[in-house]
């Protein structure tokens, strides 16, 4: 048997000669270059494994470096919070009444809480002269009114008894600090209410701190630079990967890899929409929801791009547990963060062990080294990890995906330039041998023959001649054809042949009506071959019988025919130009073998399904 393959296709008719079927030096000669192609693989990998990392722990240093807080930077602490006395008919305070039952800040509890509602919070006196430039960053989901010392100071948004009477507020409240009061404390109390509030959270999150102006506003803007950089990267490599991609072979997992690249653009400015514009707190909920919905569609993507990549082999009965358990983790834990990072982490260890299956990959180290990077700091980490490094890791990972992706894409296309070139070669030769004389002259002498003993059979023959041309002109400029245009040229033939031999020559056909696009000639190219070398006569007292099939996702040929005395390698031009077509119009993976079945010849050939 002899037999070529692409892609991962392993297909065999009986005992297909594998490396132990060559000759001892060949072996060895095999061997030597599995060893010096694994030997260049290795080489390849730890350089990329290296740098990959050094770029992730770079951009994550400078993350951390630019948002740890500076000593400046006060967190005030002791908050207390209490219910306003505001029924439906009386006005709302205005000031903070005495007599108020304060209690600890209880952040479930809080968040539970629609209002008017009161907050308090002792602010430590500034030391040294630093009174002039002491600005206040209140995080808070509610519209509020706030009053400095007992004096009412600024409104955010209006606080309502109703959602109807109530203005909504911004989240985040940032405004300098009047004076001091010369006490070793100073009081802010905060009047609000969060009536706009759609649905309660796990937690409110409030939250009061003081720093120097510059101070703050660095700590706000500076971590988004660092994401601003990575953000950019990650938007250059989407677009080269687009530019490489038109107009290019198509190849597994590309538009799983686009629709991560769009998650990978998303999660950061959906991230930063809060600390650089700003917003009202009732789409606090809707950002948080876009979030956890953006973390669930890259816990989705992720593993199924590498599945589809590198061509992992995942039971469908293993992918809706899998989609099914991320649906459960994002609905039914508590909170967003924790819901976000059970799905990540999930994410993560299924994308590892995917690659872990696969280990003849070149790119598997450097990805595999990133996702397990994520996996530590998400569990060292925990929440932290999902406020800037994720997305970073999420950035380098993706930049890296789409360059090799690129680099692939490239490599295909001038391997895909090679098929067209020698199928182009093979396709003329073969119409080459078509209308060579002695084939002509033959089917020529026998025309003259029928024109003098039965005319009718010779206009018949002419008609078989031009309808051969004809199918031979149109389907040499046409990259594929139906199945039943196939087996017209190949019947057209075989009628030619038929009616100079004066027999018929029959190809009979299971799965004629199949939905199949072939590259022109490769069924065509067999017959050929059978009656070269098998003869005329052989093919004619044995017919020629085609089954086509579908299963395994893959399209399934058998052509047997007359096998015959005739010495037949199985390594002719016809056989070049099968191979070099399939390769050509699949090369995602195909397969071609073909030798002695029994008393016959078979050729198999395999082909992944378009659909």
């Amino acid at each position: 048997m002899v037999g070529s393959k692409g892609g991962t296709c392993a297909v065999s008719i009986g005992s297909i000669t594998g490396l132990w079927g060559h000759p001892p030096a060949e072996r060895l000669q095999k061997a030597v270059q599995w060893l010096h192609a694994t030997d260049t693989m290795a080489a390849m990998q730890i350089p990329r494994t290296l740098a990959v990392l050094a770029l992730l722990l770079a951009a994550v240093a400078a993350w951390l470096v630019v948002s740890t807080p500076p000593a400046g930077v006060v967190f005030v602490q002791g908050a207390q919070m209490a219910p306003a006395d505001a029924g439906a008919s009386s006005p709302l305070p205005a000031r903070p009444p005495q007599d108020l039952a304060w209690r600890p800040l209880d952040q479930q509890l809080l968040a539970q809480w629609r209002g008017p509602y009161w907050l308090r919070w002792q602010v430590p006196a500034p030391t040294g002269t630093d009174d002039h430039d002491r600005t206040l960053r209140l995080s808070l989901r509610a519209a509020s009114q706030l009053y400095w010392n007992g004096t009412p100071w600024i409104s955010n948004g209006a606080v309502g008894r109703t959602a109807e009477e109530e203005q909504p507020g911004r989240i985040d409240l940032v405004h300098v600090l009047p004076p001091a009061s010369g006490n070793a404390t100073d009081e802010l109390v905060v009047l609000a209410s969060s009536q706009r509030q759609h649905f309660t959270l796990h937690g409110a999150d409030a939250m009061a701190l003081i720093a120097p102006a510059a101070v703050l506003y660095g700590q706000i803007i500076l971590p988004w630079l660092v994401a601003a950089f990575a953000i950019g990267a990650l938007a250059a490599a989407s677009l080269y990967f687009l530019a490489v991609l038109r107009g290019q072979t198509r190849t597994p997992g590309t538009r799983l890899l686009l629709a991560l690249g769009v998650v990978g653009l998303a999660l950061p400015a959906v991230e930063a929409w809060r600390s650089l514009l700003g917003y009202d707190y009732p789409w606090h909920g809707p950002r948080l929801i876009a979030l956890l919905a953006l973390h669930v569609a890259a816990a989705m993507l992720l593993p199924a791009y590498l599945a589809r990549r590198f061509q992992v082999a995942v039971p469908r009965a293993g992918c809706f547990v899998y989609l099914f358990v991320i649906v459960v983790l994002a609905i039914v834990l508590p909170g967003f963060d924790t819901r976000s990072a059970a799905v990540l982490l999930l994410s993560l260890l299924a994308s590892a062990l995917l690659l872990r299956a696969r280990g003849d990959t070149e790119d598997r180290w450097p990805i595999l080294a990133l996702l397990l990077a994520g996996l530590l700091a998400l569990l060292l980490a925990r929440g932290a990890f999902l406020d800037g490094p994720y997305f970073l890791l999420l950035a380098v990972l993706m930049v890296f995906l789409l360059l090799r992706h690129a680099v692939q894409l490239q490599a295909l296309d001038r391997h895909n330039a090679l098929l067209r070139e020698e199928r182009a070669r093979l396709s003329l030769q073969l119409l080459q041998r078509g209308i060579q004389p002695h084939w002509l002259m033959n089917t020529l002498t026998s025309l003259q023959e029928l024109i003098e003993q039965a005319p009718s059979r010779a206009s018949r023959l002419v008609e078989s001649l031009a309808d051969q041309f004809d199918r031979l002109r149109d389907s040499s400029s046409r990259q594929s054809i139906p199945l039943q245009d196939e087996l017209a040229l190949c019947r057209s033939h075989l009628d030619i042949v038929g009616q100079a031999l004066g027999q018929p020559l029959v190809l009979d056909v299971d799965g004629e009506d199949a939905p199949l696009l072939l590259p022109p000639g490769i069924l065509h190219a067999q017959v050929e071959n059978a009656l070269t070398h098998a003869g005329a006569l052989a093919c004619a007292q044995h017919p020629f019988r085609l089954r086509v099939q579908r299963g395994g996702g893959r399209w399934v040929l058998e052509l047997h025919s007359a096998h015959g005395s005739s010495s037949h390698s199985g390594r002719g031009t016809g056989t070049r130009y099968i191979e070099a077509s399939l390769a050509a119009a699949s090369p995602g993976g195909w397969s071609f073998v073909q030798g002695i079945d029994g008393n016959q010849w078979c050729g198999r050939i395999e082909l992944t399904c378009a659909s």
